[in-house]
């Protein structure tokens, strides 16, 4: 029996005696209730009935996959003469935390509908996900681009998934043109007023691409707001000048703080972010801004694009899912515990209290994760749509000269004794220490330059360009004082906005020119260097979202040639470490976003390749 001292007991109780809904169970319950006068519920059923007595049941009329076990477990219980390999939900009862309670059939000519407990984990297809059959008269807006272009079969698909959707993540491949659906959805969806956030690298080229649609597109640039305009395009860094984190506050002597709120008053009817992952963070200023815009202010519709949903972690995804409203980020606990193997301790601060710590930076049920995100997220490779050229990625191993590996000891020595002189504890994990000191990082990158510059100047050679990246801005200045101002130009932060596009074109558009230096995290994103056959990392980031975005640079729409990808090693140094560190994240990220696992490969071959050579990590 149930403890009627328990409020939520005695409240479900309450719930019940008087439910007048069409959920099958509670009508049962309620039945038994009212026959017998006394009912005893369980936990889950108190919780069932708290949860979800004025929630009607969600008709979907939906065929989804279940794993086999699941369907022996089913088949055990009905008594079929067949193993069941999809059930028929024909509406849903009850979402909870790790079941689905629905009404449905496991076969068609089952006479009747019956109620089932399906765990998540062993429903294989997205029982929320819709087809999207719309028509969309393509000729319109190819007669309206001036660029001339007729849209791909992938981006037909896309373009109508957006329109299907008030919040969606376009994850595509990067170079498949996510700007380009997103401008023509938008258009399709007749939104009059599109705020479009982006790197500030990439503005004009969001520009460009809306003009040419014949559409005013107004670039928000330090702290004067344009009004003209169906587009508004504004970078993340700047967001802050134009939107006031919370609500109006007063100083001691009552006068009101600056409160800044253009973004809200426009009234935006469509919100665009452009590399998305870069607001994974709701803690920073620029998630917090976008949260409350997107979630605060009634904007009917947002889209992300991202090409890298998840840079590093599953959690990086929950903010993300969070901004268009997915039902999966409705509770962070759940999605810590559920995805992220989240783990939660208590430590104990000075004035005596007890402080409640997660550590989120694990993965769980992954398969459920990439199942559950497929009715929000769309996303396709460049192999398996277009009839692109290949793109090859290399790993070049070097060693140190004697004069080099002693200039890496002696750096480490010294940063071991200040940590010493400091009473810093001894580094469990070094290797993790070393890539957040950057100390020996920025050693191996500024020791890497010659070999780029050989592998640099034999591209050329060869009639190729050569795109080369890098991470800290001594390494980028001294690779482009190796050639000269006729054949290289650069991409980084410090740069306007013009420069960095002039730098673009150039590379596009001189034949002279054979050379595009870029920062990763400047260059990586948003810009296209088709004209480059040949990409060389002298250094690369720790993130492997940020190497891949940089690597499709020169793989992407309107490549023709193949594509080589050089990434650069030293043995016996930080270098090994990370790049298996990368070929570990990026595994657990392609397992959540469905792609093929081929850093799992390069991962074997990488292992293959110490092994045989005797070297260590």
């Amino acid at each position: 029996m149930i403890n009627l001292d328990d409020i939520k007991s005695r409240g479900a109780v309450t719930l019940l005696q008087t439910y007048s809904g069409v959920n099958p169970y509670l009508k049962d319950l309620n039945k038994k209730l009212l026959r017998d006068t006394k009912i005893s519920l369980t936990e889950g059923q108190v919780e069932y009935i708290n949860k979800f007595h004025d929630v009607p049941p969600q008709v979907l009329n939906r065929v989804v996959s279940i794993n086999p076990l699941l369907g022996e477990s089913l088949q055990a219980k009905d008594r079929l003469s067949f193993l069941p390999e999809k059930i028929l939900i024909q509406a849903m009862l009850a979402d909870q935390e790790k079941t689905y309670h629905i009404y449905g059939k496991l076969k068609q000519n089952q006479k009747h509908s019956k109620m089932y407990w399906l765990p998540k984990t062993l429903v294989l297809d997205d029982p929320y996900y819709t087809e999207c059959d719309i028509e969309v008269d393509w000729a319109k807006y190819e007669e309206m681009d001036l660029m001339g272009r007729h849209p791909y079969d992938h981006q037909k698909e896309g373009i109508k998934f957006l329109v299907c959707r008030k919040g969606a993540i376009l994850a595509d491949d990067m170079g498949l043109g996510k700007t380009y659906q997103s401008i023509v959805a938008a258009l399709e969806v007749d939104a009059k007023k599109v705020l479009v956030i982006c790197p500030a690298s990439v503005k004009i080229s969001w520009q460009r691409e809306i003009e040419s649609f014949g559409q005013k597109a107004m670039i928000v640039s330090g702290r004067k707001f344009p009004h003209v305009g169906r587009f508004t395009i504004i970078n993340f860094d700047i967001l802050k000048n134009f939107h006031t984190i919370g609500n109006q506050t007063f100083d001691k002597e009552g006068n009101p703080n600056p409160f800044n709120r253009q973004l809200v008053n426009e009234e935006y009817d469509l919100v665009i972010i452009d590399e998305a992952h870069k607001i994974k963070d709701h803690k920073t200023q620029r998630g917090k801004i976008c949260n409350e815009l997107a979630l605060t202010h009634g904007i009917d519709r947002v889209w992300e694009l991202t090409g890298t949903p998840i840079a590093n972690r599953p959690m990086d995804f929950f903010n993300i899912l969070k901004m268009i409203k997915s039902p999966l980020a409705d509770n962070w606990k759940f999605f810590a515990q559920r995805y992220c193997d989240a783990k939660r301790f208590y430590k104990t601060l000075k004035n005596g209290q007890s402080r409640q710590i997660w550590i989120t930076n694990g993965n769980s049920n992954l398969d459920e994760l990439s199942i559950r995100t497929k009715n929000s997220l769309l996303r396709r490779l460049k192999t398996e749509v277009l009839d692109m050229p290949d793109k090859t990625i290399s790993t070049n191993y070097h060693t140190l000269s004697k004069r080099g590996e002693k200039e890496y000891e002696s750096l480490w020595d010294e940063y071991m004794e200040k940590r010493a002189e400091e009473g810093k504890r001894k580094i469990s994990d070094l290797s993790k220490d070393i890539v957040e000191l950057g100390l020996l990082r920025k050693f191996i990158a500024m020791e890497t330059i010659p070999n780029t510059i050989q592998l640099a100047k034999d591209a050329i050679e060869q009639g190729q360009k050569v795109v080369i990246f890098t991470t800290f801005t001594d390494e980028l200045d001294e690779i482009a004082e190796n050639f000269t101002n006729t054949e290289c130009v650069t991409h980084n932060g410090k740069m306007t906005a013009n420069a960095k596009q002039k730098s673009v074109d150039r590379f596009q558009t001189n034949n002279k020119c054979k050379v595009f230096v870029g920062n990763i995290t400047s260059a990586g994103v948003g810009i296209t260097l088709t004209e480059g056959t040949v990409v060389i990392f002298n250094s690369f980031s720790w993130v492997p979202g940020d190497n891949e975005q940089a690597e499709d640079r020169c793989y992407r729409i309107g490549q023709t040639n193949n594509v080589s990808v050089y990434y650069q090693l030293f043995t016996g140094t930080v270098s090994l470490v990370m790049w298996y560190t990368l070929m570990r994240k990026q595994e657990v990220i392609n397992k959540i976003i469905g792609k093929n696992d081929e850093h799992g490969v390069r991962l074997k071959m990488l292992m293959d390749d110490l092994e045989e050579n005797g070297l260590e990590l």
